[in-house]
């Protein structure tokens, strides 16, 4: 199983640019900050906004200070190339400092999203064994709640904000001392396959698990991913992602910076008329979103007076989960820009298959980015060859997790020789595009018949009614498996009788064993830290007896 089988479609799945794609050459050593910043300090980029964060411009060259003085505080508190911290906090400037101070430093940033509650969090000061954390003030009541449980590993605790815990838990740094150094220390030479940097998967599926990256992602990801989306220095991008997650660090801060463009880092919570005044004020070029951003956008506008400007905005690229044609539509008409759907992981980094500008077609996922193999496989462990029929997917990449941070069992059920095993089930049509078919942990038997909840849901949500909808295996009262479906109407639909048969039609239409037995009407969708649909809360809730 290491090598992909040819297929009768390779022409139109591998365009002659993917063919022709070489990874530049990787140093045996080399600083992955150094390899971001080094090139734009020593030209007129210098003085050019890095960043804007919360309007606020922030140059290369002082942001490569901030960065540099967080290197510092982190080797005086004792960090130790390889050594952990963990990030438990969400944007800000002095997150993206402390991130990459720790990989110019040599120190291993583990991120994990500040909406988990304090078990979460000692499990993974646990897990990493960091030394130091990372924390926002506001995030200080999570910590106090596990102070009498925390590992001795944890030595250093960085606290952005003004307060201070009640009961100090261990040696406590604010993060103005911790940048108050001034100076510009040797940055760390890692061997290109050091362990450079770790995310941590949304945990839908069981434990969270650390996801193990290596220092040659500096130089693979942002040459393939900058050129497959014509990344440029005049570029000011936005991606609406927290950057915790792969999909709001590589193409929000780390790929602009590259290639000298300006990345938008918005602290608040999402808000449409924020994010629309954001990419106004900045005037955004690249905008990368997942749904239930686009779902808001489009909501917000359809009633906005006046309108947003959103002229600036060359490319929308989303990813995720899987969007119904509507909204693509919907989403075109009233901003006048395609979206461009994609997909990726964090432990490929980030994007595997893609749309892009003339090479798109709308509600699939595109083709495979530069660099990136892909190989459908069915239930007997087969290459599958022709078109239409969904596998699940193993991608081939070098900037695939080295391995599940101590997780050995799950580490080899996953990754095979070169390959990834990704949970997606895809398949491809005769011109090369890829498709979605529901994740792994997602399809289900009704009356021997596999069913994808997305399908399900793409015939539900086509209704003008309704917002969106999640499809999930219930047991019925007779035992067997059914679709069970919990929808969210539009403001100013009506949720009854009428419309649940209408929607019942519109499945139908797809096979009768795929119509839920109950379509349930609820005020909004539980959803994972990563804000994609969590259909494993609804199984667990539905199971459980409280939805």
């Amino acid at each position: 199983m290491i090598h992909r089988a040819a297929t009768p479609l390779d022409e139109q799945i591998y365009p002659p640019d993917w063919r022709s794609w070489q990874d530049p050459p990787i140093p045996e050593y080399f600083n992955g900050c150094e390899q971001l910043f080094a090139r734009h300090l020593r030209d007129t980029t210098a003085d050019k906004p890095a960043l804007i964060v919360d309007d606020v411009p922030i140059s290369y060259r002082d942001l490569w200070s901030l960065i540099t003085r967080a290197a510092t505080g982190l080797r005086a508190l004792g960090l130790r190339p390889g050594e952990r911290i963990l990030l438990f906090a969400t944007d800000s400037v002095e997150y993206l400092a402390v991130w990459l101070g720790a990989i110019h430093a040599g120190v291993v940033p583990a991120v994990v999203s500040d909406l988990y509650k304090h078990p979460e969090l000692l499990y993974f000061l646990d897990d990493t064994a960091a030394r130091a954390l990372f924390i926002d003030a506001e995030q200080l009541g999570k910590l106090a709640e596990i102070t009498s449980h925390l590992p001795i590993s944890l030595e250093h605790v960085i606290i952005r904000g003004e307060a201070t815990p009640a009961q100090p838990p261990r040696i406590v740094t604010t993060i103005a001392q911790l940048l108050a150094t001034q100076a510009d220390p040797p940055a760390h030479q890692a061997h290109r396959n050091d362990i450079c940097y770790m995310f941590y998967s949304g945990g839908t599926t069981g434990t969270a698990k650390g996801i193990v990256h290596l220092t040659h992602d500096f130089i693979v990801v942002p040459a393939r991913q900058g050129a497959f989306w014509n990344y440029r220095a005049h570029d000011v991008v936005f991606a609406t992602s927290r950057k915790y997650f792969t999909h709001g660090l590589w193409p929000g801060v780390l790929i602009p910076l590259s290639v000298g463009a300006t990345a938008v880092i918005q602290r608040q919570a999402p808000d449409p008329a924020a994010l629309l005044t954001a990419i106004d004020r900045a005037r955004v070029s690249k905008l990368i979103t997942v749904p239930t951003i686009i779902k808001l956008l489009v909501e917000h506008r359809a009633t906005a007076q006046p309108r947003s400007d959103f002229s600036s905005v060359e490319m929308v690229v989303s990813a995720s989960e899987k969007m119904p044609p509507s909204l693509f539509e919907r989403f075109n008409e009233l901003f006048g820009v395609e979206i461009f759907d994609s997909i990726g992981s964090a432990e490929v980094t980030y994007e595997w298959i893609a749309n892009r500008p003339g090479q798109s077609r709308r509600g699939s996922l595109g083709k495979p980015v530069f660099g990136y193999e892909i190989r459908l496989v069915d239930a007997d462990g087969n290459d599958i060859v022709e078109p239409e029929i969904p596998g699940q997917v193993w991608v081939k990449s070098n900037t695939s997790c080295f391995f599940y941070w101590r997780k050995f069992d799950k580490s080899r059920e996953t990754f095979i020789g070169p390959w990834t095993i990704t949970g997606d089930n895809l398949y491809v049509d005769k011109d090369g595009f890829f498709w979605f078919a529901g994740r792994e942990d997602d399809v289900f038997k009704v009356k021997g018949l596999w069913v994808s909840p997305i399908e399900i849901e793409a015939a539900i949500t086509a209704h003008p009614a309704v917002l969106e909808a999640a499809v999930v295996a219930v047991t019925s009262t007779t035992g067997l498996t059914v679709p069970h479906a919990q929808v969210v109407v539009r403001a100013g639909a009506t949720a009854d009788d009428a419309l649940v048969l209408a929607l019942k039609d519109r499945v139908k239409i797809l096979g009768g064993y795929k119509v839920p037995e109950k379509i349930e009407f609820v005020a909004q969708l539980p959803r994972t830290t990563l804000l994609k649909i969590d259909r494993r809360a609804i199984r667990l809730a539905l199971a459980a007896g409280r939805a």
